[in-house]
């Protein structure tokens, strides 16, 4: 299992919970958890089934802006 935290563009609600409901549609999305108040969605994921890339286009796909990404373990 790996984890992704994707900072995202101040999104509204209906934003938030779009974007979360397409990642947590993916195959290989474990759970997907938007943090509003810190412009964060933190996914779960298991990378030999989907890759950052791929999460960060479901992101952008859904209408919210990507400012960066990064994967644990640093």
């Amino acid at each position: 299992m790996s984890i992704a935290h994707i900072m995202i563009k101040n999104a509204s609600p209906e934003e938030y919970r779009r974007v979360s409901t397409s990642l947590n549609s993916l195959l290989g999305v474990e759970r997907a958890l938007a943090d509003p108040g810190n412009h964060i969605i933190t996914v779960e994921y298991e990378n030999h089934l989907v890759n950052v890339n791929q999460l960060r286009k479901t992101v952008q796909a859904s209408g919210v802006q990507v400012l960066s990404d990064w994967k644990e373990p640093f």
